[in-house]
């Protein structure tokens, strides 16, 4: 029997914390999106942006089309999508993935130039913990900034601090922790920015009031609303992402335009419900946590049947 997709167009999106402008020329570590159509499998040419706020307003144009036309659109950031558990309620005073983004755009400042306050931020929740930490990783010549230690071992009081890891990083091979702001793999910088960027982009005049968030407002169930956002983590396609990789592309060019074409081919086949149920062992307090604060990794749990259509 036939299916409809749940979606005609998948935008996958690469992310960056960068404090300034990235290079005019398309560069790596900067942000990237591709857009995959499902009808025909195929990624459009990737876009490249400089800045956040350009990108904001690039994807809310490109959506905000797609939506006008008809057509329904899923976004994937590759930065978590919450944090461990406890953390919202710590913050907002409720176990509540959303109301802790809410809480963030009102203290993250990104200009257009990319300067911020994401250390500000983060040393201001870190006071919220007993001891030194949980973020870590600030720059070796920002000694101003005491509350943020340059090293993990550095942090103190660790037994009153939040998980390391949400349950999803926890599954994902390779994924890291949130709390760390810098170095080699660190991820926590782009969840600082990231977050206000999706919310803004959610409430942007042209898109408001036609998305939802998954899971945090759809639970571990396929969206129905025709814009969909999403967390997506693109090493989960690392082996056939460096096989399709042309001799000379940035790596993080090839990794959004693999990814997009990955789920719409998927979608294309009737495959993709399944991925937004989550992992099948889930336990049933694991997806409470998931749906409420902690989010999941579109495709985790289903890499087999994501990767067969990255070919």
């Amino acid at each position: 029997m036939y299916h409809m997709p749940l979606f005609d167009t998948h935008v996958v999106v690469d992310w960056s914390a960068r404090s300034r402008p990235s290079p005019p020329k398309p560069h790596k570590d900067s942000i990237w999106w591709a857009a995959a159509d499902t009808g025909t499998g195929m990624a459009r040419t990737p876009e490249y942006a400089r800045t956040r706020y350009e990108a904001v307003e690039r994807l809310a144009i490109l959506v905000a089309g797609k939506l006008d036309e008809g057509r329904r659109v899923l976004v994937g950031f590759d930065f978590p999508f919450g944090y461990p558990a406890g953390v919202a309620e710590r913050l907002t005073g409720r176990a509540s993935g959303l109301e802790l983004w809410g809480w963030l755009t009102h203290r993250i400042e990104d200009a257009k130039d990319n300067a911020n306050n994401r250390y500000e931020v983060a040393a201001k929740i870190n006071r919220k913990y007993p001891g030194t930490g949980p973020f870590w990783g600030r720059p070796r010549q920002w000694n101003s900034l005491t509350d943020i230690p340059i090293r993990a071992r550095e942090r103190t009081r660790r037994e009153r601090h939040p998980p390391e890891r949400r349950i999803a990083d926890l599954h994902a091979r390779g994924a890291k922790t949130v709390w760390q702001l810098a170095y080699t793999g660190s991820v926590g910088s782009q969840v600082l920015l990231g977050l206000p960027a999706v919310e803004r982009l959610i409430a942007d005049r042209r898109i408001e009031g036609r998305s939802e968030v998954w899971p945090f407002q759809t639970g571990l169930r396929a969206p129905r609303t025709p814009l969909a956002f999403a967390e997506i983590y693109p090493s989960l396609l690392r082996k056939k992402i460096r096989a399709r990789k042309g001799r000379d592309e940035i790596l993080d060019r090839a990794q959004v335009r693999v990814a997009a074409e990955a789920f719409a081919r998927l979608d294309a086949r009737d495959g993709l419900v399944p991925l937004f149920s989550g992992a099948p062992g889930l336990s049933g307090g694991e997806r409470h946590l998931v749906e409420a604060e902690e989010a999941w990794i579109l495709g985790l749990g289903h890499e087999d049947a994501l990767a067969r259509t990255a070919e």
